[in-house]
């Protein structure tokens, strides 16, 4: 092989190693969430007792725009699969706690976001958000058509990705700061619950 022939070869194969070592290293890079945001969701009317027939919202409206756990701001519009898992169940018996899953012990009306399928009717609604200008927003009534004491909660989203680009990930973690009561003495034990997302109980007359 001429002097020639073999430069050629030699600068063909470092692009290739340079292109491999480049996509390597993003996909290595890509495990894990390369951002965690905190995001405010609402509840209300903030009653615990409320009567069959009567509307509580789920609420969250966000901007696109974030401040991420490093106090750094990170634009995360146009994101691929950001939303919450919502579970629903209901406290059949007190001592010991004994919930039962009641997805249709409710009727939905969904104003802002897209529901989705979910792999338990009974317990679980899934649902996207919706984005509008440089705003995240959801927006869902829960109307109970039975009495007794209820929970849902807002379960986290993680492993967001924007459309396009794989990396990096994010996680959403959502919390009742403009919710003054979540009511947890309603459910038996008392206030030491640890839930796993927002969470929110009340009692349906």
């Amino acid at each position: 092989m001429g002097t020639k022939a073999i430069a050629i070869v030699l600068v063909v194969s470092i692009g290739i190693v340079s292109i491999y070592s480049r996509c390597t290293k993003d996909v290595v890079g890509c495990t894990g969430n390369s951002y965690a945001f905190k995001v405010d969701a609402k509840v209300y009317p903030d009653k615990d007792s409320i009567n069959i027939g009567d509307t509580i919202w789920a609420e969250m409206n966000f901007s696109s725009s974030l401040l991420d756990q490093t106090n750094e701001i990170v634009d995360f519009s146009n994101a691929n699969n950001l939303g919450t898992e919502m579970g629903f169940v209901k406290v059949v018996n007190a001592s010991p706690v004994e919930l039962k899953d009641v997805v249709n012990d409710f009727t939905f009306k969904l104003v802002f976001g897209k529901e989705l399928g979910s792999p338990n009717t009974q317990l679980l609604k899934e649902y996207s958000f919706q984005e509008l200008g440089h705003k995240y927003m959801f927006k869902l009534a829960m109307i109970p058509r039975s009495s007794g004491t209820y929970r849902f909660n807002m379960v986290k989203a993680i492993d967001v990705y924007r459309n396009g680009n794989a990396c990096p990930k994010a996680s959403f973690y959502y919390q009742l700061f403009n919710t003054t009561n979540q009511h947890y003495y309603l459910y038996p034990g008392g206030a030491g619950v640890t839930p796993a997302g927002a969470d929110y109980y009340f009692y349906v007359r």
